[in-house]
């Protein structure tokens, strides 16, 4: 059944209930106003009776009352028509008239109670309304009742019965709803025909948004709608088509990016943006990772939390992380996740003969019969990742199962499970630049920071990464102003105290991925590794010196001193593509921040670098 029909069934529906209502009022309110109106007119004849009565009792002809009874039982529609006289007229009067005594219980219930009594006795083609109204005795100057009878005002002196033909009445109320009727069909069918032609436009415009929004759902956004509706429906279709219009650019430039994300480069998603929810969900749990392991202590710690989100994540039970010794280039395993350890016979020997590490490709077994010969040996579907530490292949990620089912969805992860330990290879790489400075003290003996040596080794290290990650590193170069004048003043140790103590406060201010060196003498080097913008960098500068502004130190013998810095900030790569150029870029703001009042942030722009080459 179309909407159309619905919608017209439900309208002929209501007019039909609508007009039962006016019937079934109108009739109530007709068969009201009939015994109303009879009762009315019963009361009318009985007081004409009592007034007749009264002028033969007056004129002492009361012996011809039954002519005068006779006379009003033929009134129009009166059926029948007789009085009854009561027990105190007969005492006095004697016995009454044949017609004159009570007729039924009706009769003698009026005559005993003095209260009027109404009865309608309905058929299917008659009506007749019974009124019994009781003769009371009055004392009033035009019929003084009790001058004649020996009786009280109020009492009973008789009843009036009749019996009046209603039907003419409820025949008229008949043809009335009758006309009701059909005015009320042809109302209805007027209103049908009407609402057909004025729905058509809506019901198919109804129709087209149905269909168009059931193929948006599904992240087609191409199906505009076409409706000659002017009006406010017309306007919410122009509405809807801009929206699909600017939806459908959107989520395409998204939908792009976002399949960036997702393992076959010829998947047709069936549902885009089911898709793209789980993909974003997935992006913002890896941003969550990316978080939770910069706070990581260890390289430990990064592979324990990268195996967790292997199994809880992907399902993947049997794995192993293994590392490229950089100065020996032999496997070494870093995380089992399994009862064995695979590729057993290459461990200890050169990486080369792997053939992801050799190929620098993701390695899977179902692509071509035995395509790795060190797996030979396992019956076991196996997919081995490469990852790249640095600037070249550090890291490769064994999995394996016998699972047809579970090895389809490891391969369609593929891409995610290499975005996860992407993410963690740059943390790694740090932690073990971290042990290796440990192991090689490369660390200033008075502040605990990296030394300049440190910055030697590590910038040809950290390029290489940054430019395949695509990230940006903050460069702060901090000098503290009027230092000379502390050593001058309080002499040296107390211008080591005020070092050691800034020391702190850059390290203790900034990230575990970032990096503060002592860069020589009073001027220190903040690397903020992956920072989100120049913006950002400029917010953490700005941080730093207001730290170190406020920051009271102490110099012995109750003596505090407050220091401030200058800092010259240098964005790699958008201002240049060689880190020491950028560091060099950094020392150039900063000067222009000291020698412009000192205790301030100041961003590298390229006309100091001008004016420093003029100078």
């Amino acid at each position: 059944m179309s909407m159309k029909q619905k919608i017209l069934i439900k309208i002929a529906l209501m007019s039909l209930l609508t007009s039962a209502a006016i019937i079934v009022i109108v009739l109530f309110n007709f068969r009201q106003y009939a015994i109303n109106a009879t009762t009315e007119r019963a009361e009318v004849i009985s007081e004409l009776i009592k007034n007749g009565l009264v002028s033969y009792m007056q004129n002492g002809t009361m012996e011809k009352r039954d002519v005068f009874l006779n006379n009003m039982s033929h009134t129009k529609d009166v059926d029948k028509l007789w009085v009854a006289r009561g027990e105190a007229v007969n005492k006095q009067y004697g016995e009454p008239l044949k017609n004159e005594i009570p007729r039924d219980e009706i009769d003698k219930k009026v005559l005993q109670s003095g209260q009027k009594y109404i009865k309608l006795d309905e058929k299917l083609n008659s009506a007749i309304l019974r009124v019994s109204v009781p003769y009371l005795a009055n004392g009033d100057d035009t019929a003084d009742c009790t001058k004649c009878h020996q009786v009280n005002q109020g009492d009973v002196l008789g009843v009036i019965s009749m019996e009046i033909d209603i039907m003419p009445i409820r025949e008229e109320g008949v043809a009335t709803i009758a006309k009701i009727i059909l005015t009320a069909l042809i109302a209805i069918f007027i209103v049908i025909i009407l609402t057909n032609r004025l729905l058509d436009p809506y019901l198919e415009l109804f129709e087209s948004l149905k269909a168009s929004i059931k193929k948006a759902s599904l992240g087609n956004f191409s199906d505009k709608i076409q409706s000659p509706l002017k009006d406010e429906a017309g306007e919410m279709v122009r509405e809807y088509d801009y929206l699909l219009e600017k939806l459908d650019n959107t989520f395409g430039e998204i939908d792009k990016k976002l399949r960036t994300f997702v393992a076959s480069k010829n998947h047709m998603p069936k549902d885009p943006l089911s898709d793209a929810e789980n993909i974003v969900g997935s992006l913002a749990t890896l941003y969550q990772f990316k978080k939770a392991i910069e706070l990581d202590v260890t390289k430990d710690d990064i592979y324990n939390r990268l195996a967790y989100v292997f199994e809880n994540y992907f399902n993947i039970k049997r794995f192993v992380i293994s590392e490229i010794n950089s100065q020996t280039d032999e496997f070494e395993v870093a995380l089992k996740h399994s009862d064995c350890v695979y590729c057993t016979r290459i461990l200890g020997s050169e990486s080369s003969n792997c053939r992801a590490r050799r190929t620098g490709t993701t390695v899977i077994s179902d692509d071509f019969p035995n395509i790795c010969s060190y797996f030979g040996d396992f019956n076991e579907k196996h997919l081995c990742i490469p990852i790249n530490i640095g600037s070249k292949i550090g890291m490769i990620i064994h999995i394996t199962t016998d699972s047809n089912e579970g090895f389809e969805q490891i391969k369609k992860h593929t891409e995610l499970i290499k975005s996860y330990a992407n993410e963690a290879s740059p943390v790694i790489e740090s932690k073990k630049l971290m042990k290796m400075l440990k192991d090689s003290s490369l660390k200033d003996n008075m502040t605990g920071l990296y030394n300049r040596r440190f910055l030697d080794e590590y910038v040809d290290k950290i390029k290489p990464n940054a430019i395949r990650q695509k990230i940006n590193i903050g460069i702060l170069m901090i000098d503290m102003d009027h230092f000379k004048m502390v050593n001058d003043s309080y002499g040296h140790d107390v211008g080591d105290i005020v070092l050691k103590e800034l020391a702190t406060i850059l390290n203790e201010s900034v990230r575990s991925a970032d990096l503060v060196i002592r860069y020589g003498g009073e001027e220190f080097i903040v690397l903020l590794m992956s920072v989100e913008s120049e913006e950002k960098a400029l917010e953490v500068g700005e941080k730093l010196r207001t730290k170190v502004q406020n920051k009271e130190i102490e110099i012995g013998s109750g003596k505090y001193l407050r220091k401030t810095i200058s800092i010259g900030i240098s964005m790699f790569p958008s201002d240049t593509d060689s880190i020491w150029q950028s560091i060099k870029y950094a020392d150039i703001a900063l000067y222009k921040a000291k020698n412009s009042g000192r205790n301030k942030v100041v961003r590298f722009e390229r006309n100091m670098w001008e004016e420093s080459v003029n100078f």
